[in-house]
């Protein structure tokens, strides 16, 4: 076999499965357990939840000890990929985002929604839209062996963006 032909494992290729598994242990566990999640759920430093922080961290930790730190300095002799995740980031999901809430809940949904709840589900979906999900994207580049400095590159000026 040669390296172009990756074998799934059996993780891989029942992802699907076991994010249906985890979301539903966590309906499960919210309605048996709902006083101790929410309990759980105020454990928070300036707003940011401390149990979701440590499982996010982590979730990318793994992937983060495969990066070479001193290779980042031949990310910029090949910049394009990053400029185009910061233009479809920034530039056209935003807008997309915005076309389809829309359509959805300014049009198709409008028999069951008031026009005050679909203005506030559209402007949910753009700011949904506008946050690029930045600790997903080193679980994807990992999967698809994807180059994980490159990667932090792209995460990086991504929350840096975030921010400005």
């Amino acid at each position: 076999m040669t390296k172009s032909e990756k074998r799934i494992d059996f993780f891989e290729r029942y992802l699907t499965l076991w994010v249906l598994i985890c979301i539903g242990i966590g309906i499960g566990v919210g309605y048996v357990a709902g006083d101790s999640i929410e309990a759980i759920s105020r454990w928070e430093i300036y707003k940011v939840n401390i149990p979701v922080a440590i499982l996010v961290w982590l979730m990318i930790y793994p992937m983060m000890l495969q990066v070479d730190f001193s290779s980042l300095k031949e990310i910029g002799k090949s910049p394009k990929g990053v400029v185009w995740t910061v233009v479809i980031n920034w530039a056209i999901k935003p807008f997309t985002m915005a076309f389809f809430a829309w359509i959805f809940f300014d049009k198709m949904y409008s028999a069951w929604l008031s026009p005050e709840l679909a203005d506030q589900y559209i402007a949910g979906a753009i700011l949904l839209g506008a946050a690029p999900c930045t600790a997903m994207v080193f679980v994807w580049s990992y999967l698809s062996d994807g180059d994980p400095n490159y990667t932090l590159v792209q995460v990086s000026v991504n929350d840096l963006l975030i921010l400005i």
